[in-house]
């Protein structure tokens, strides 16, 4: 349940809150689901990317190099702790 809070939360967040407090859900997020930074990123790019700014959709870069890490982090960690 919790996770699913925390996953619609980090969604609403980059509609109505900066940037940081998304960056914070997304990160706590990712302890459990590794694929909202990914797909927070793909959402806010959706939103808010302009072509004559950049020729990089960066916050889907950032979400991939963020679930990146997500995954690892979860290889090394036993399952017992993630699931509790």
């Amino acid at each position: 349940m919790i996770r699913r809070v925390f996953t619609f939360f980090s969604f609403v967040s980059v509609i109505f809150f900066p940037w940081p407090f998304t960056v914070l859900l997304v990160l706590v997020s990712s302890c459990t689901e590794p694929l909202v930074p990914l797909a927070v990123g793909i959402f806010a790019d959706t939103l808010y990317y302009v072509p004559s700014v950049g020729t990089l959709p960066l916050f889907t870069l950032y979400g991939a190099v963020v679930t990146i890490i997500a995954f690892f982090v979860r290889s090394r960690l036993r399952t017992g702790i993630i699931k509790r």
